[in-house]
């Protein structure tokens, strides 16, 4: 089982919102891990995003770009790196598309597992593997 919290963040317009956080391990093709604190959006269709100080620093390999579609439904081209993740207890290799927001974690890692979110802050994240 994989842990988080969910933060609050103040947005522009000064109300509250509410992300659910979790900490995973990245690595590139040497397997050196590195924690990367990120946000589930479960609007993203992608595994990862992550800016590319993080990508330079794990040393991952380009692949090209493709296409994902955002939360706000936008749908644009990024560039995309190769990692493995660590992952209900097994490596599991992904694409990382390149961001220059914080770090997401989509829908393509989420499947197979169940998401549940206490929906306040400092409530619990939690993302279980199922099996169907």
């Amino acid at each position: 089982m994989i842990e988080g919290t969910v933060i609050a963040q103040e947005t522009e317009d000064n109300s509250i919102r509410l992300e659910p956080h979790i900490t995973i391990e990245v690595a590139g093709v040497d397997r050196v891990f590195q924690s990367e604190n990120v946000v589930v959006d479960t609007g993203f269709t992608g595994a990862l995003t992550l800016p590319e100080s993080t990508i330079a620093q794990l040393g991952l390999t380009r692949y090209g770009r493709r296409p994902a579609v955002q939360a706000s439904g936008e749908r644009r081209m990024f560039e995309i790196y190769g990692a493995l993740v660590s992952w209900h207890g097994n490596l599991r290799p992904v694409f990382v598309y390149l961001s220059e927001s914080r770090p997401l974690l989509g829908m393509a890692l989420l499947m197979g597992s169940r998401l549940t979110v206490d929906a306040w802050e400092g409530g619990d994240v939690t993302i279980e593997e199922v099996s169907r």
